[in-house]
């Protein structure tokens, strides 16, 4: 737990929003679609579901820790 709350969500963000781009752009330009293409954008994907999971998880830590710093 101490892991994840010591990794930066907007990283996976930022990469979540360049695979996504990557992919599409690629799918746009080319007649023919292939399974790397789709991994591309499901990677990118998950990379932005991953990031905002982590974001929940830290900010629901930071309110925990000011509630008992209040108290």
């Amino acid at each position: 737990m101490n892991k994840i709350l010591k990794l930066n969500a907007e990283l996976f963000f930022g990469i979540s929003i360049i695979s996504l781009s990557l992919g599409g752009i690629w799918m746009s330009y080319t007649e023919e679609k292939n399974l790397i293409q789709l991994g591309i954008i499901v990677l990118g994907g998950l990379a932005g579901i991953l990031g905002g999971i982590i974001g929940f998880i830290q900010r629901g830590e930071i309110i925990k820790n000011s509630k008992e710093s209040d108290d």
